[in-house]
């Protein structure tokens, strides 16, 4: 068991030191010689580190680019915490090479290649974060989000435009990124679009009743917690999926949508995981939810913002909320977010219930929510990724505050 320990322990640092030599010394010096070419104004890199595949966080601005027949677009993913170091050395230099005179790179995530060297001028990066709104402390604002060896050089820097959802967004993503004010732009969330078109909608609703044909005629409640830990050993918050759904009958559904690092861990749990494995959803993502969702369950997660544009009622199930709050802390008061705060699992079952007495949570037109979603999810309105196209392509901001309006309709 010792040497087991010592092997894991001396691969990962293996792997941490030809990490660090890529990115410190073999790719800066990659880009260098590359960057003999004049910038290339058409051409575009989407990228990222986390996904084998295109992000959904980039699937609509890639179509509009895609379908306007302007730019010469090149994909390039690999999800670096499963992959190889050589993998990973491998897709990083052939990433420079590019980014060396691309004219637009695009990202949603982390990608540390981008922050290796300094960019050309002429080279623009858009950062498509991926969560909305600011709810618990990320990036250098957080203990534990970069690592003290990425301390030196900024890993959001090179960034000319980072996409928030509202205004009260700006100042701490500009905050936690190290980025100037005018990097970070209300301009909405491009995967947001979605939420405001009804085809998408209902295809949506059409495959969730197919995978669930029993919840019809039922109130779906979903539990969605945040993820916690790390990408290796995730940690899942203590609830009874089960208990709660005896306590409320059969009028009810109770899922689970965990966060994708969180299913190892839930493999390796012992006792309750086999039911909450049936519970989970799967293959059918958070945002493909929320129109059947008819009740939220959340704790600290980002989401509840998205989920909110759908007007429909939100509980927050916070038992270590003083905890969280010492420890990780929030860029906003957390009574402010139009939620029903819950302490104490036994206290759940009363509150579904309260929140399934709404009768028509789509027409909550409330002082509070409506002054919630215009300070935090302002600029999604349906039209985030065509504002950030006129970016791309002009360099310039074109928003008007949006009236408010309701997803899903």
């Amino acid at each position: 068991m010792i040497w087991e320990d010592m092997g894991t322990t001396i691969r990962f640092q293996l792997k941490q030191f030809i990490k660090q030599a890529v990115q410190n010394i073999v790719l800066p010096v990659c880009y260098q010689i590359h960057r003999g070419r004049a910038v290339d104004p058409k051409l575009v890199i989407f990228a990222d580190a986390h996904h084998d595949s295109r992000p959904a966080a980039m699937e609509l601005l890639y179509r509009s680019l895609k379908k306007s027949g302007n730019y010469r677009i090149v994909e390039h993913y690999l999800d670096y915490a499963q992959a190889s170091p050589t993998a990973v050395a491998k897709h990083s230099i052939r990433f420079m090479k590019l980014y060396a005179f691309a004219g637009t790179v695009i990202i949603c995530d982390n990608f540390l290649p981008v922050a290796s060297c300094r960019k050309r001028k002429e080279t623009k990066v858009v950062q498509l974060w991926h969560a909305c709104g600011c709810y618990k402390r990320f990036g250098y604002d957080a203990k534990d989000d970069i690592p003290e060896h990425y301390h030196g050089a900024n890993v959001y820097r090179n960034a000319d435009l980072v996409t928030v959802s509202g205004n009260a967004a700006v100042r701490p993503f500009a905050c936690a990124m190290r980025l100037p004010g005018h990097c970070v732009q209300p301009v909405g969330v491009s995967r947001t679009d979605l939420y405001f078109r009804e085809s998408w909608n209902k295809r949506c609703r059409a495959q969730f009743y197919e995978q669930y044909p029993q919840a019809r005629g039922k109130k779906v409640v979903l539990w969605a917690p945040t993820f916690r830990g790390n990408a290796g050993e995730a940690d899942i918050p203590p609830l009874n999926l089960d208990r709660l759904q005896d306590a409320l009958g059969e009028e009810f559904l109770v899922l689970a949508k965990l966060h994708p690092h969180m299913l190892p861990s839930l493999k390796r749990m012992e006792g309750g995981s086999i039911a909450l494995a049936q519970r989970e959803t799967g293959s059918l993502s958070a945002e493909e939810l929320y129109p059947v969702v008819d009740i939220l369950i959340a704790d600290y997660s980002s989401l509840i913002y998205e989920y909110l544009l759908f007007r429909k009622p939100l509980i927050l199930f916070v038992p270590d909320l003083d905890e969280y709050r010492s420890r990780r802390g929030f860029y906003m008061p957390v009574e402010e977010i139009p939620a029903e705060i819950i302490l104490r699992e036994t206290d759940l079952p009363a509150a579904v219930g309260r929140a399934a007495a709404i009768k028509h949570p789509k027409a909550d037109t409330s002082a509070d929510t409506d002054a919630f979603l215009a300070r935090y999810m302002g600029a999604c309105d349906g039209h985030a990724t065509d504002r950030i196209q006129v970016w791309i392509e002009r360099n310039e901001l074109q928003f008007t505050a949006p009236k408010a309006r309701v997803a899903g309709q």
